[in-house]
């Protein structure tokens, strides 16, 4: 998964937790907003590396595993 799909996975995340709270299952909103903050770390960190790093193949290797290429 991409940097820019662990945003938005995670905006998608965020807004199923607000959902879950409004229907008074506080335990799943909160698990949503978990996943969300793993997969917005994951995505700034993604951008942080292909940006800091572009010709470093051992994080191109780790953001884009071979199955995914």
């Amino acid at each position: 998964m991409t940097g820019p799909e662990q945003y938005s996975e995670a905006e998608q995340l965020l807004a199923s937790a607000d959902r879950y709270d409004a229907e008074g299952d506080p335990q799943t909103a909160n698990a949503r907003r978990l996943e969300a903050l793993t997969r917005a770390v994951l995505a700034l960190t993604a951008s942080h590396a292909t940006s800091a790093h572009p010709d470093s193949t051992s994080w191109d290797q780790a953001i884009h595993p071979k199955e995914q290429r």
